[in-house]
């Protein structure tokens, strides 16, 4: 027997229809990309880099993973390493409203800090939801813990504060080949604020292959002696969508 003849079968004997049963629920999507950066700031060189996302999207829960991450060496010498990992938790209540639960760590050797991890949670709310455009917005307050590199110890190597987290996520679908993404996000602390932004258009070259190129901006109010506020890199990037 074959496969399409039991899906048929047991649709008639459960009463539901056969094309429902055939056609499967995507559940997980995403990308992985391989990039190619040009960075100013802490971080002044050419660099090979890996990053991914991945979101699993159920009916009461959206689970959003990331991982960049950047390494790179010059003659034997380390001229940039830079780890960055989050997971976000969304529980949604309606098709607009949504609690979330963010968790996000980032360790970069040349940004004054060993490593700074954040705690957040709030309310989060899709203000535009149809299939061109998608626009979310989050506010919520959490906690922010930062761990000084030993050259940059004055005192106490770690540091940590209350935060309050806004932030917005917003999607554009231009065509069949082509999409925009914008993110924001400001993480005000009692003594430090951090903003970034991220401005992505990525298009489709062949099935799931696509070629991006996106400009990152990262703000830190407050940052260790020889250390840059301001950090920004251009990626031109290989994607790998699933």
């Amino acid at each position: 027997m074959t496969n399409k003849l039991r899906v048929l079968m047991m649709g008639l004997l459960f009463g539901v229809s056969p094309l429902v049963m055939a056609e499967e629920t995507k559940l997980w999507s995403g990308e992985v990309s391989l990039t190619v950066t040009n960075n100013n700031g802490n971080t002044r060189s050419q660099n090979l880099g890996l990053k991914s996302r991945a979101v699993r999207e159920g009916e009461v829960w959206r689970n959003t993973f990331k991982l960049d991450a950047l390494n790179e060496s010059d003659n034997d010498e380390r001229t940039a390493e830079k780890y960055l990992a989050s997971i976000k938790f969304d529980r949604k209540f309606t098709e607009e409203d949504y609690l979330f639960l963010f968790l996000e760590h980032e360790k970069d050797d040349f940004g004054g800090y060993d490593y700074q991890s954040s705690f957040t949670t709030g309310y989060g709310r899709k203000l535009i939801n149809t299939d061109v455009h998608k626009l979310e917005i989050e506010v919520g307050p959490g906690y922010r813990y930062n761990a000084l590199l030993e050259e940059n110890d004055a005192g106490d190597k770690h540091e940590t504060e209350a935060l309050f987290r806004l932030a917005s996520n917003y999607d554009w679908v231009i065509n069949e080949s082509a999409t925009f993404r914008q993110e924001l996000s400001v993480d005000a602390g009692e003594d430090i604020t951090v903003s970034r932004s991220l401005t992505k258009l990525k298009t489709k070259v062949h099935n799931q292959l696509s070629l991006s190129v996106s400009y990152e901006i990262k703000y830190t109010s407050e940052v260790p002696q020889d250390t840059h506020k301001f950090d920004s890199v251009t990626i031109l990037a290989l994607d790998y969508s699933f």
